[in-house]
């Protein structure tokens, strides 16, 4: 929370999408609340950010664009309606894949396909697992981003752990 993931700048691409984690398999069970998590990838860096939402409006989404990702990045999102106005927001750059035709769009070359990735393997966790705690589920992802960012850099998980816990916990 003391340092937030702020994703993209100049030169760099952003795939964002949002993903439902919790619903019924089969439609047989308990009937859950929905719950969406809206999320973003540096193509260039592999930084990602992943943040539960109560639902998938303009309103809720578009602050957190704001917030989450640097002004001069190229964002390319599907053509979800609540994306529409990230093309007014200054120095952004967007770009869209109508997925109800294709999943690559032939003129730009436009794909969300690593952010798609990237929903496949936090989910992949929780499937192993029979599933998330509702409340649990912002731990999960700050966990499955601190994993992807150890393992990207190559550092020694075991290292980088003690450190991350002195800096956030300090002795009094």
């Amino acid at each position: 929370m003391e340092n937030p993931v702020v994703i993209g700048g100049p030169n760099t691409t952003v795939e964002i999408d949002e993903s439902m984690f919790t619903r019924r398999k089969n439609n047989v069970g308990r009937v859950l609340p929905q719950q969406w998590v809206f999320g973003g990838l540096c193509r260039q860096t592999g930084e990602c950010f992943m943040v539960p939402v109560p639902n998938r409006s303009k309103e809720t989404l578009m602050p957190i664009i704001i917030s989450k990702i640097l002004p001069g990045t190229t964002i390319i999102s599907d053509k979800w309606r609540a994306y529409r106005t990230i093309a007014n927001l200054p120095d952004m750059i967007h770009q869209t894949v109508n997925h109800s035709l294709n999943f690559v769009d032939p003129i730009t070359g436009a794909n969300t396909q690593r952010i798609e990735r990237l929903w496949k393997n936090a989910k992949e966790r929780n499937k192993r697992q029979n599933g998330t705690h509702r409340h649990m589920l912002r731990s999960y992802m700050c966990e499955f981003m601190w994993r992807r960012r150890i393992k990207a850099k190559e550092l020694d998980a075991f290292q980088t752990i003690l450190e991350d816990i002195s800096v956030f916990w300090k002795p009094e």
